[in-house]
């Protein structure tokens, strides 16, 4: 066997196929989610405490090459057991009904698996691990000279950008818009996340112009579905081919990714796993939907349609410096540089499409993801070149996903390299009464939160998501949600020995007093949802605030600027604004949300 592994192609490789019945801890269904349908596609579904059956796992067992013929290849097995437990108990936990993941350790896929309602080669969409595949395009073009990193993107274009309102700001560049550092927008006013008429790569670029950048360019790091289109666009006005084109004949085709599409109509019929919805009813409740499927505007930013089993293609090519079976996507020393902070002395942050930190004293590059009814995460460990994928079938459980991508790289670290895992936070156990004073209300910046003591435990309202908070000393916590994976949770005391408020993540939530003054009459006008009936706003108010549920996340607190105009807190769309539209009696037909016109439903 040839030491270059990339001439292999993965689908070629044995696979030792097994069916395994691993069942979770019986447990009830979050009270927040609503019922499941009785179909499931591809697997074997037990219904009441929400027990799982792992219906298709694949182990590929690859001979090990020529060079590393006397160091015995690791073995994975212990790990892959112990992760296939964590996943069935996430999915049981937390109402997941579908995970499909991949393990690859240098250029092969060592593991693949399907559980619940997904095959090990599913169809997901990833959401923003598509950004990835944009910024291989733009080195693409780097690497022939067609592009130029910081060259002015009018270079490549008019008609590409926002309005830029500041004096004496720098241009935008591609490097900026790569490593979210443009000032850009969040979504584009066409073909932005919550417009489902299908409208392409070029109508919704050519909305954005309309528009006002919202920090000058490389002044501050913010998240952009906007910025990686823009690139999108212009890969195809330079090289004067179709995005999905190019990404198909220069990436998908060369890294045999052939369950990946960039359209719907291109798409495998029959392979896209079914996908569900936590969605905010407008009177405080949730109920759980079928996802809706469509193209996005922004496709660039977040339109792949893929399979686990592919992106370990694409993580078998970061593996391997570039190099795919179908030849070299990219060199070795661009790879290095996306995977290197842009703009900043920091050793984490974005970096061209990538974002870079530290997992157990090793440099990370990765991407998550979140599209209507699916999660994802992909996670890569250059040094030691591990890679995981998971992929699921179930709107914003990031913080889950997560979880069980930093499980599985921990489980091959030790299984590799013989890194132990990191010892687990022991919890402790509080009386009732203790628990009893953290209960009340709390408001931050950013959100509202409700806790509760019941039943030996503390849980939490946060702006609509629920939060279970695992006692680990008198006044620290770890909070566990979709949104939350043992994040550090600090309760505060006075001198009278009364909680006072509470520190979690960057927010910093205090108690909410009894009396508060109630809220001018005119926004009671504003109260009710807004835009599509799966994925609306919801104005409401707590503690004399208005509050807007965004994207079935969590209702996000509003600071008035006017009468009709008010600012977004730190969260998806800081810094920007939403605007409520009067018709002439000034009661509002439509808001504007970050530049989003959506009417009233």
């Amino acid at each position: 066997m040839r030491n270059d592994l990339t001439l292999l192609p993965l689908n070629l490789v044995a696979a030792e196929v097994r069916r395994l019945t691993l069942f979770g801890a019986q447990k009830s269904e979050p009270p927040y989610v609503g019922g499941y349908g009785s179909k499931a596609q591809g697997g074997i579904k037990v219904r009441g405490g929400l027990s799982w059956v792992v219906v298709t796992v694949a182990l590929l067992l690859v001979a090990p090459p020529s060079f590393s013929a006397a160091v015995p290849a690791p073995d994975y097995s212990p790990a892959v057991r112990q992760l296939e437990r964590a996943v069935c108990e996430e999915m049981d936990a937390w109402g997941i009904t579908g995970i499909a993941l991949a393990l690859v350790d240098n250029q092969q896929t060592i593991h693949a698996a399907g559980f619940g309602e997904a095959k090990r080669d599913s169809v997901f969409r990833c959401g923003s691990i598509s950004k990835l595949f944009t910024a291989v395009a733009v080195m693409h073009l780097v690497e022939q000279g067609k592009l130029d990193l910081d060259a002015p993107v009018e270079r490549y274009g008019a008609g590409l950008l926002p309005v830029n309102p500041f004096t004496n700001a720098a241009p935008v560049t591609l490097r900026q818009l790569l490593c979210h550092r443009s000032g850009m927008i969040r979504e584009s006013p066409v073909g932005g996340y919550l417009d489902d008429s299908q409208p392409g790569l070029v109508r919704t670029v050519a909305s954005v112009p309309q528009t006002v950048l919202v920090n000058p360019p490389n002044t501050k790091t913010r998240y952009s579905n906007v910025g990686p289109s823009l690139a999108g666009r212009i890969v195809e006005l330079v090289s004067g081919t179709r995005f999905e084109e190019y990404q198909r004949e220069r990436i998908l085709v060369p890294l045999g990714m052939t369950s990946s599409a960039w359209r719907l109509k291109d798409m495998p019929r029959g392979r896209l796993v079914m996908s569900y919805m936590r969605v905010a009813d407008g009177r405080g409740n949730f109920t759980r939907q079928r996802s809706p499927v469509f193209d996005l505007g922004t496709i660039p930013a977040g339109n792949l349609f893929t399979s686990a089993e592919d992106l370990g293609r694409f993580l078998a090519m970061l593996a391997a410096e570039g190099v795919g079976p179908g030849g070299r996507v990219l060199k070795a020393e661009t790879l290095a540089q996306m995977f290197t902070p842009q703009l900043t002395a920091a050793t984490s942050g974005f970096g061209l499409g990538f974002s870079v930190g530290e997992f157990h004293g090793h440099k990370v590059v990765r991407h998550n993801g979140a599209v209507y009814g699916h999660s994802s995460s992909l996670e890569f460990l250059p040094d030691v070149k591990l890679g995981v994928v998971v992929l699921s079938n179930e709107d914003i459980v990031n913080a889950r996903i997560q979880k069980l991508a930093n499980l599985a790289l921990s489980l091959m670290l030790a299984a590799k390299r013989g890194e132990k895992l990191p010892p687990a936070t022991a919890s402790m156990v509080l009386s009732a009464e203790a628990l009893g004073a953290f209960s009340g209300d709390y408001e931050s910046p950013s959100y509202w939160a409700r806790l509760t003591a019941a039943d030996g435990r503390l849980l939490a309202d946060l702006s609509g998501q629920p939060v279970k908070l695992t006692p680990v000393a008198a006044l620290r916590f770890l909070a566990d949600s979709r949104l939350h994976d043992a994040v550090p949770t600090v309760f505060e005391r006075d001198a009278t020995g009364q909680v006072t408020g509470f520190t979690m993540g960057p927010q910093k939530f205090v108690r909410v007093p009894a009396h508060l003054p109630d809220i001018p009459r005119a926004w009671a006008a504003y109260f009710g949802s807004y835009g599509p009936s799966c994925i609306p706003i919801v104005i409401s108010a707590r503690h004399g605030h208005l509050y807007a549920m965004t994207e079935n996340m969590v209702d996000y607190r509003l600071t008035p600027l006017n009468q009709h105009v008010f600012a977004l807190p730190p969260g998806l769309y800081e810094d920007e604004h939403l605007v409520f539209l009067p018709d002439r009696r000034g009661r509002p037909h439509s808001v504007d949300l970050a530049n989003m016109v959506l009417p009233r439903r």
